[in-house]
């Protein structure tokens, strides 16, 4: 298993920043876990360096640190969520926004198209998978279709952490998950 360099440390806190400060989570609120706001890890293991530089990668990033939620690893709904507000990194050009926002037919109703994204999983297995961007309780980027084989895979499980990284070969997005 592949050890992280730093370790991050969780406060735990409500959606809600009211309910935070009085430290008074109400019945009908969920507790969440998020990183505090510590700064990214200054290196990554040399296993990731060393295959990034095979692929002639650059503009590595830290993106996010991500606890795994239920949804995230269920069958049934086939996705990795990235709340945008958790991105600390602008890694995505106006081409792929622009890209993001666009709908099949071209109209308003149609269904999202989404930006092609190579994926590493913690082994350095390669992925292709679609990320799109949703707008549930906050915009978010999920991850599709593809991602119920890097679940099953990497065996990742619910609460489990992950760090995000991006970076880019030939000007196109990879995104690299290091399981802490």
């Amino acid at each position: 298993m592949i050890q992280p360099l730093i370790k991050f440390s969780y406060q735990s806190l409500t959606t809600n920043s009211r309910y935070a400060e009085e430290n008074v989570v109400p019945k009908n609120k969920k507790r969440r876990i998020i990183p505090r706001s510590t700064p990214p890890p200054k290196e990554l293991l040399l296993e990731f360096k060393n295959r990034i530089n095979e692929l002639n990668g650059c503009d590595l990033q830290f993106l996010m640190l991500k606890r795994l939620f239920r949804s995230d690893v269920k069958t049934n709904n086939n996705r990795l969520s990235m709340p945008i507000k958790e991105i600390r990194a602008d890694f995505l050009t106006k081409e792929e926004i622009t890209k993001l926002n666009e709908r099949e037919n071209g109209s308003d109703d149609g269904r999202l198209i989404g930006l092609k994204v190579t994926m590493l999983d913690p082994c350095l297995k390669e992925y292709t998978l679609p990320m799109k961007k949703w707008s549930m309780t906050t915009n978010t980027y999920n991850l599709v279709k593809e991602w119920n084989k890097i679940v099953s895979a990497n065996k990742f499980e619910e609460d489990q952490e992950l760090q995000i990284w991006s970076f880019r070969v030939n000007n196109n997005l990879y995104l690299l998950l290091n399981k802490l």
